[in-house]
């Protein structure tokens, strides 16, 4: 065992150096494989309302409420999820559970958050090819839109305290904001724009980049291997959230290969937005239409095998680099802009919600309680739940 360096204190003492450990190490908790599955399994469950819900979950959960993972590190990965091809909100699962522990972490997290809205939309699915209904809950969904989106509100808000900590960011944070949600400005190009910016700000004068491009072609295999061929190009290809994949999966699955109706299609699109999950969970809506349960199991995992490998590649090379000056100034603006991208998108999501005086109410009361009041997401949801299904039953 090699010994310690030393030195002289003010005293002429010889004393040795011990490394110290950072405070991430020390102020970050024991956590049990059991208890990452049990959160996120639970967070599988509750997690209506999109990828924006999800992670202000994830943040208020993981970051503020348990200490799992210091905020900058949850910033950091944030970044790193929404660059990556794929779900975001899933990666970020992965992500979380991957920094707390390590790669079994991350598939028990992964697999967890993923599990209750393959069987819940598998239900929905026999339901749908065995009845041709889909089950009406519009009145608990305009409860809790609101309620949802005032979670993200008051995440977006915490997560900018920690991010934007001078004028130049806090700059950067609304005009990232103003171009995403105003303007639909690229994603991709936004990262690139502000992680060039933290270096000439923040760090060193010195740039490097790389691009990389994949070309996919689908092969004549037997129909389970292409249906699982078919959805790990689609895992490989989502840049800028699920939503904009979906025209490339209608035109294929749809025109190209035939495997659904466009009305089946929509059908399955609007089941995966009922379910507590990514809306790429509809693969297993296509899959079950195509194979049968196999099919759903099929499809479901091969559209987010990729997204556990992207994860697990750029989250241990990010923890090999994050300690870099150069690293550190590039994520110092680009997690300002990856705040701003989120309420960006907020102001998106809003502008076809909160257009009446219920939601809109509903929503301040949300954020009110949230952050004001520190009420638990669950039961302000359950609340707006019950709410929006009176006054959906009222006409209100």
């Amino acid at each position: 065992m090699a010994e310690l360096p030393q030195y002289r204190d003010s005293d002429g003492e010889v004393r040795m150096v011990v490394p110290e450990k950072s405070s991430e190490q020390l102020l970050q908790p024991k956590v049990t494989l059991g208890e990452i599955g049990q959160f996120f399994l639970k967070l599988g469950f509750i997690g209506f309302g999109g990828p924006l819900a999800h992670i202000a979950l994830m943040q208020d959960e993981c970051v503020e409420k348990r200490g799992w993972i210091s905020k900058p590190r949850f910033l950091d990965g944030l970044t790193l999820c929404q660059m990556l091809p794929g779900p975001t909100s899933t990666q970020m699962a992965i992500y979380s559970g991957y920094r707390v522990g390590g790669y079994f972490g991350g598939i028990v997290s992964g697999a967890a958050f993923i599990l209750p809205a393959f069987l819940l939309l598998l239900v929905l699915t026999w339901s749908y090819f065995r009845f041709g209904a889909i089950p009406a809950v519009q009145g608990l969904f305009y409860g809790m839109t609101p309620v949802v989106l005032g979670m993200i509100l008051a995440s977006s808000y915490r997560l900018a305290k920690s991010a934007a900590t001078d004028g130049k960011l806090l700059a950067l944070l609304g005009i990232s904001a103003v171009l995403v949600g105003i303007f639909s400005f690229n994603l991709l190009m936004l990262f690139a724009l502000a992680g060039t910016l933290g270096i000439l700000l923040y760090g060193p004068r010195r740039k490097r980049s790389h691009a990389s491009a994949q070309q996919f072609a689908l092969l004549p295999l037997p129909l389970l291997f292409q249906l699982g061929w078919f959805f790990i190009k689609v895992g490989s290809l989502i840049f800028g959230g699920g939503l904009v994949i979906v025209p490339f999966i209608e035109r294929e699955v749809v025109n190209s290969l035939g495997w659904l109706s466009r009305r089946e299609f929509l059908d399955g699109l609007a089941l995966g937005q009922m379910t507590p999950g990514p809306v790429v969970i509809t693969a297993t809506f296509i899959g079950y239409k195509v194979a049968g349960f196999l099919g759903a199991l099929v499809a479901t995992t091969a559209i987010f095998a990729p997204s556990f490998l992207f994860v697990f590649i750029g989250a241990a090379y990010l923890r090999k680099i994050e300690d870099s000056p150069y690293v550190r100034a590039s994520l110092k603006t680009l997690n300002v802009a990856a705040v701003g991208a989120i309420i960006g998108a907020l102001w998106t999501l809003s502008r076809g919600t909160l257009y009446h005086v219920f939601p809109l109410a509903l929503f301040v009361v949300s954020v009110t309680a949230l952050v004001h009041y520190k009420v638990h997401f669950l039961k302000v949801l359950a609340v707006g739940a019950m709410l929006g299904w009176l006054a959906h039953a009222m006409g209100i």
